[in-house]
């Protein structure tokens, strides 16, 4: 498996990554992606790294700042995806692993990341991965009839 940024060839591909597997269950947007949408984040300052394996993407992480202000400027977020038939495989750790010691070299001081309650394999990944629980929203969201806590992880990159 090998990751790199993004290239103009696979906006279409990862946008149809992004509607077929970001869903209710692990974000609270509904996605409607398209090459053009991301296009436009890229210009206003996102990044996407592509774990891919034999020029099939396998799992997208894409980044960005944490908050408008410039005051935390030193904070960096980021959401992440594995297509539904690479689960299991590491993909998602690779990908973390990987955007960790990108955001370190960038001098970035924290990475911050939003989890769902629904979603407690995320919960875990993120855990295992090191980063801590900072604040804990319930019943932040109410989806598919029932309550969702949001959860705020953070991982200090000055260690």
């Amino acid at each position: 498996m090998n990751i790199r940024k993004i290239e103009p060839r696979d906006f279409a591909i990862v946008a149809q990554l992004e509607n077929k597997n970001w869903t209710l269950d692990s974000t609270p947007h509904v996605m409607e992606s398209s090459a053009e949408k991301i296009i436009e984040k890229i210009t206003h300052g996102m990044g996407y790294f592509l774990a891919v394996e034999d020029e099939k993407i396998l799992g997208v992480l894409d980044y960005g700042p944490r908050h408008k202000s410039e005051f935390g400027q030193h904070v960096i977020t980021f959401g992440v995806m594995t297509d539904e038939d690479a689960r299991g495989k590491g993909v998602a750790s690779r990908l973390i692993q990987f955007f960790i010691e990108y955001a370190r070299k960038e001098g970035y001081q924290k990475i911050t990341i939003q989890a769902m309650g629904s979603n407690p394999q995320a919960l875990a990944l993120y855990k295992k991965l090191g980063f801590i629980e900072e604040g804990r929203l319930r019943n932040e969201f109410f989806i598919h009839g029932r309550y969702i806590d949001d959860y705020i992880l953070g991982f200090p990159l000055n260690k």
